[in-house]
């Protein structure tokens, strides 16, 4: 019954945005030709007849099906969704543009298609495409909250991460997924129930609580030293038309983008591994080289007046330069304005060499330097590590190799943050968390920034730098 009830809904999902598509073929018609009718960036090469309807639906509904759009998503959120939404919309508007292109004599004999009603339409699907699933969505979890569309699943495995999926499970009912039982993995009597649900029997009577009860899906959820037993359980749960999801027992606490991957068949379960692999670490890389040539040509004056200035007020080289770690593990020299008065080279020796998370003694800073600091103007020159591959425009802020070693042995995933390139600034930074600030809090927000890396949260954090540069009372 629950599996009509999916097919039902998916009717609903497609039949709804095939319509909206189709809406959207004469609403961009009106814009364009109607509300925008005087605006002719062409002159006068356009043209009012409508992008042909009967072809936009089937195009983009297919396009729809082959990236997967109308999957189950009982247990995602909307914004990996919309994710999905926005791919297939950019995806399906190349597509009927290519199709109306290859086809013209048969579709569009004579028609001189017109570019901005192709946008207008691109812009009116992902806003009626959004709307529509987020409101039949929210529909939807309102009926599941209230015990409509349910669907009961059994829990195998009555340890600790079993109790944690059947939590998770409950605290999160906006799922639709409802456990109904679990079945104990422990040897002997099993207890009649767990968390005020019941108890169906162990291991060996998994065939015939299935028969008995009929649940839609099942989370194994056994213990690292019964994992030999999934392939048993694979077989049994093979002969019944449930969904089956293996819920791994991970006993440590920073697990970073975890996700399957096959290779030449090899199931891989990743649980450690940076975003900015492949694509994104390219994308990221190549919007850093930019971004560093622009920002040099723009602070290009700035930098010399300052360099000026310090040469003029203070002995003493112009950069300052310490070893500092990066991704990997590499270590490199950061470059800075100095800000302070020069150390001889054993005081130099011993400050590198501190385990102090802290910029240094305050007294030394200059008059210059403190107003460098106040501005941020001192990290410009870390604009060449940039170019130099040394860091990043965003990301984890460098430590030195004394930091990096004391904090490798104290706190339990730090090294996750070496997994990227260093930043000139970071999500810790752009929260104030600079100087004496805890550094366990700025890791945990390295942490939260690696896992949720993207362009467009490189984007935020920029802006948000920008700012805080006048009004950062940490930088001092």
């Amino acid at each position: 019954m629950l599996r009509e009830r999916h097919h039902i809904f998916l009717g609903l999902f497609v039949a709804s945005d095939a319509v909206i598509v189709t809406a959207a073929t004469w609403g961009a018609w009106w814009l364009r030709f109607r509300l925008l009718e005087g605006f002719k960036p062409y002159g006068d090469l356009v043209d009012s007849t409508m992008i042909p309807f009967w072809s936009a639906a089937p195009v983009l509904m297919a396009v729809a099906s082959i990236m997967r759009l109308y999957k189950p998503r009982r247990d995602e959120h909307f914004l990996r969704e919309f994710k999905a939404i926005l791919r297939t919309v950019i995806v399906g508007a190349i597509s009927l543009v290519t199709v109306l292109t290859l086809f013209r004599n048969e579709l569009t004999r004579g028609i001189v298609l017109n570019n901005m009603q192709f946008v207008l339409w691109t812009g009116l699907v992902l806003i009626g495409m959004t709307l529509n699933h987020y409101i039949i969505r929210r529909v939807l979890r309102w009926a599941r909250r209230r015990g409509l569309n349910i669907r009961q699943v059994a829990i195998i495995g009555t340890g600790p991460t079993g109790q944690q999926i059947f939590r998770t499970l409950q605290s999160n009912s906006w799922t639709g997924i409802q456990p109904a039982f679990f079945i104990s993995h422990e040897a002997g009597s099993p207890p009649e129930s767990l968390d005020g649900v019941p108890v169906r029997g162990g291991l060996d009577d998994l065939e015939a609580v299935l028969q008995s009860e009929s649940p839609s899906g099942v989370f194994i959820a056994l213990p690292n030293n019964m994992a030999s037993r999934i392939e048993e359980l694979m077989q049994v749960l093979g002969n019944y038309p449930v969904d089956v999801r293996v819920v791994p027992d991970m006993t440590f606490r920073f697990i970073m983008n975890m996700k399957t991957t096959d290779l030449d068949g090899v199931p891989i379960l990743s649980v450690r591994e940076s975003p900015l692999n492949g694509w994104g670490g390219l994308l990221k890389r190549a919007i850093d080289l930019v971004g560093a040539i622009i920002a040099i040509i723009l602070f290009s004056i700035p930098m010399l007046v300052a360099a000026l200035l310090i040469r003029c007020s203070s002995s003493g080289p112009i950069f300052f330069r310490q070893r500092r770690h990066t991704a990997n593990g590499r270590e490199f020299s950061i470059l800075k304005f100095r800000t302070m008065t020069e150390l001889t080279a054993d005081e130099a020796r011993e400050e590198e060499a501190s385990d102090r998370w802290q910029r240094g003694d305050v007294s030394r800073v200059t008059g210059i330097g403190r107003l460098l600091r106040r501005t941020s103007l001192d990290e410009l020159p870390q604009l060449f590590n940039v170019l130099r591959g040394e860091m990043s425009l965003v990301g984890p802020r460098p430590l030195a190799a004394g930091e990096v070693a004391d904090a490798r042995g104290s706190w339990q995933g730090f090294m996750l943050r070496q997994n990227v390139r260093s930043g000139i600034t970071g999500w810790a930074q752009v929260h104030g968390l600079r100087g004496e600030a805890s550094n366990r809090v700025r890791m945990l927000y390295d942490i939260h920034y690696i896992r949720n890396w993207s362009v467009w949260f490189d984007f935020w954090i920029i802006l948000l730098t920008i700012r805080r540069i006048f009004r950062d009372s940490s930088a001092e």
